[in-house]
């Protein structure tokens, strides 16, 4: 009887040295990508079959300018879609935002490409040559 309290005892240090770590441990924050968003969130308005874009928000309880703002990065080029699709999802930083994108998205082609690689800087965009 002795040798098993002995045993448990070392179990039970064992796992209050685990709980006093796992105390110290920080989750790791993750972040949404927003075309990946601005995709699931026009898909879910097709499959819904909603009117408008203040219906969906409506029903998601969301704002209709926040609903319009996230679906307007639909119009970024189709270049800097890829690249944006190429970060992956979910993000473990805050380099690419909704926020930060908007301004963007009214730019030309050959502009956006240009403050897409100067927002990301780690990426690089090509952009396919005409064929000749």
């Amino acid at each position: 009887m002795a040798e098993r309290t002995l045993v448990w005892d070392v179990f039970d240090y064992i796992f209050d040295a685990d709980r006093r770590r796992m105390g110290r441990i920080k989750p790791i924050r993750t972040y949404r990508n927003p075309i990946f968003l601005a995709r699931e969130w026009a898909e879910a308005m097709e499959a819904g079959n909603f009117r408008s874009q203040r219906a969906f928000a409506k029903a998601s309880g969301l704002s209709h300018a926040r609903v319009s703002q996230v679906l307007g990065l639909l119009r970024l080029c189709p270049s800097a879609r890829d690249a944006l699709d190429a970060l992956g999802d979910p993000l473990y930083s805050r380099k690419v935002t909704e926020r930060k994108l908007r301004p963007i998205v009214n730019l030309s082609e050959a502009e956006q490409v240009q403050r897409l690689k100067l927002l990301l800087r780690a990426y690089v965009i090509y952009k396919k040559q005409p064929a000749s």
